[in-house]
């Protein structure tokens, strides 16, 4: 390149942790990087100017999209030199100081408030290598002093505060304040999932009624899930997965219904959790085949009337299909009168529960007693890790015995409040409230008709009431 040739180059700026998706701070690296390049003569070109707002560069299996984008431009030829606002930015991490030298053996200059560097030159690369060691050492420390402190302040029953959105779901941003029109929405959550409606189903309402996360994103099953997963929400303070006592923020449910909510999400099998967000159809999925006891799903026609459930067991002896306002008109009329029978509204009551407050206080006894166990370990060499390992099991079983109490003496059956509804009220169910009160109500068997033809014929259809 001719010496009177302005040098090619890329600004990059970087920046850990963004709230908001700000990105006040990286532009403020933008200006001061600008103004160094035109105090050498550097050109940079705007494509040439990469940028990686809130993304970490110590984790190595975190992609920084601008890094690998300069990356590639100096792969492609198209720099000549790099600026930065501080080496930091640039280079956390050993690795990556590595792979930038294997790329600029061609010579690519490196500039920053503090001084300039020659890749290519041996006595600066050696200068490089050690300024990232202690950059790595510092993050390490830095890492090390923050968990001991997140340590000290769990036994207070007070975690760091908030997320990546400034604040927790149901609380405002101090941590330890309620935001109430959250926690009504937790309520909801909370009361809708122990009536057996898929949380993808609500994930899905809540965003069709705006209700945003806290970063304004939409919910997911997976985000949803996670929240009210937390033991935050019980007033609980968690560390390293273990909930270690009561934290200094109130609760917004109550210890037994959370531990029912978690439990009922934990087990997909749970007896009233027959509705998945992939369910469209009143039966599918409810209803089985008379001849090989599979579950029948929805079969699509191209003639008008046509399309309903069928079995596709290909080893069926016999299967059937029954159209889907035919088979859907006949089982609503049997769930309703079932819901208006007096005989089957006292079978099917629930068992007088037993008082949730002293199995609380059963269990948080026990998993205090679990940590003092962990701790006398820790501070006596003599207790032996078998006697430790035995009686831990013995604890984590007491544990385990007490959620099952609490989550059972907790759980509503379904059919709360639908006692004496009539099709109107029917109709203003949801599908997925529908389809798990079908499935608690009966067994829907579908046997092949005798004759074909239209009409429907009730005899083919078998219902059992649970």
């Amino acid at each position: 390149m001719p010496a009177s040739t302005p040098l090619r180059a890329a600004i990059y700026c970087r920046i850990s942790l963004s709230r908001f998706g700000d990105t006040t701070k990286v532009d403020d690296q933008e200006k001061v990087c600008r103004q160094i390049a035109r105090q050498r003569g550097w050109t940079v070109a705007d494509q040439h100017v990469f940028k990686d707002n809130s993304v970490s560069a110590w984790r190595r299996d975190v992609r920084r999209p601008g890094w690998e984008a300069m990356l590639q431009a100096i792969r492609d030829k198209q720099l000549d030199a790099i600026v930065v606002y501080h080496g930091d930015r640039l280079i956390r991490q050993p690795w990556d100081l590595e792979l930038l030298l294997d790329l600029a053996k061609q010579g690519i200059l490196l500039a920053s408030p503090t001084g300039d560097r020659d890749l290519s030159n041996p006595d600066d690369q050696f200068v490089l290598r050690i300024e990232a060691a202690m950059a790595c050492r510092e993050v390490e420390n830095t890492s090390r002093r923050l968990k001991a402190q997140y340590d000290r302040l769990a036994e207070k029953g007070i975690v760091r505060l908030g997320g990546r959105g400034g604040r927790a779901f149901g609380f405002e941003p101090d941590g330890l304040t309620v935001r109430e029109s959250d926690a009504q929405i937790i309520r909801e959550v909370a009361r809708r999932i122990l009536t057996g409606e898929p949380i993808g189903a609500i994930a899905r309402d809540l965003n069709t009624r705006g209700v945003t996360t806290t970063t304004g994103g939409p919910w997911d099953h997976g985000s949803l899930k996670k929240l009210m997963m937390r033991p935050r929400l019980a007033g609980l303070v968690a560390r390293h997965g273990r909930i270690i006592g009561p934290a200094a923020w109130p609760a917004i449910l109550d210890r037994g219904t959370w531990e029912t909510v978690r439990a009922t999400l934990e087990n997909k099998a749970a007896a009233f959790d027959y509705a998945t967000n992939a369910r469209r159809y009143l039966l599918s999925g409810i209803a089985l085949c008379g001849s090989c006891e599979q579950p029948l799903v929805v079969r699509h026609n191209t003639r008008p009337g046509l399309t309903g459930y069928g079995c596709v067991n290909p080893k069926c002896p016999r299967k059937v299909h029954r159209a889907i306002h035919h088979l859907d008109t006949y089982v609503v009329g049997a769930a309703v009168a079932l819901l208006n029978d007096p005989k089957v509204r006292e079978r099917m009551q629930p068992a007088a529960t037993e008082d949730t407050a002293p199995l609380v206080d059963q269990l948080n006894e026990q998993m205090a007693s679990r940590e003092r166990w962990l701790v006398a370990a820790a501070d006596d060499p003599e207790l032996g890790p078998d006697i430790l390992r035995v009686t831990l099991r013995r604890i984590d079983a007491r544990i385990a015995e007490l959620k099952d109490r609490i989550a059972a003496a907790n759980r509503p059956t379904v059919l709360d409040g639908l006692w004496g509804i009539d099709l109107s009220g029917w109709e203003l169910l949801g599908l997925h409230r529908q389809r798990t009160v079908i499935a608690s109500l009966m067994r829907i068997r579908v046997y092949a008709a005798g004759r074909r033809g239209p009409g429907f014929d009730p005899k083919t259809v078998k219902l059992e009431p649970l």
